[in-house]
């Protein structure tokens, strides 16, 4: 990491903009794709209630995740921890049907003995934006 990004960081963490963990928009998801659990922030982002997503398919929040496995052989699909790294851009569609350019981060989880995904959500906007 650059210097200067690390200070950007920094600077971003003092002055409040980066999310904190309370603050960051996480789903919890099934190795099929269904929604397990919703944190208040993602609830807050996507304009509704936490058990409002639960038993859906994250697919009916990201379009563009309808069509690809998210996990292959027990692991995440090796395409989507490459997209997760380089923040590529993937478009929420929220309960109101506004569109929110995201980035995502895919992460394993084991909860309770079960295989689940944790993903991270976080919008495109110019406060998170690192120079």
């Amino acid at each position: 990491m650059k210097t200067t990004q690390i200070v950007n960081i920094e600077s971003a963490v003092r002055r409040g903009v980066c999310p904190s963990e309370e603050n960051m928009a996480v789903l919890t998801l099934y190795d099929n794709g269904t929604i397990r659990e919703c944190n208040r922030a993602a609830a807050k982002l996507l304009d509704c209630r936490p058990n409002k997503l639960t038993w859906q398919h994250v697919s009916a929040l990201f379009p563009q995740l309808a069509e690809i496995a998210l996990v292959q052989g027990g692991i995440i699909n090796p395409n989507l921890r490459f997209l997760s790294h380089i923040g590529y851009q993937f478009e929420l569609v929220g309960v109101g049907g506004v569109p929110i350019a995201c980035a995502l981060f895919f992460n394993e989880i084991e909860d309770f003995g079960r295989h689940c995904l944790r993903l991270i959500i976080r919008p495109i906007t110019p406060e998170y934006t690192m120079a």
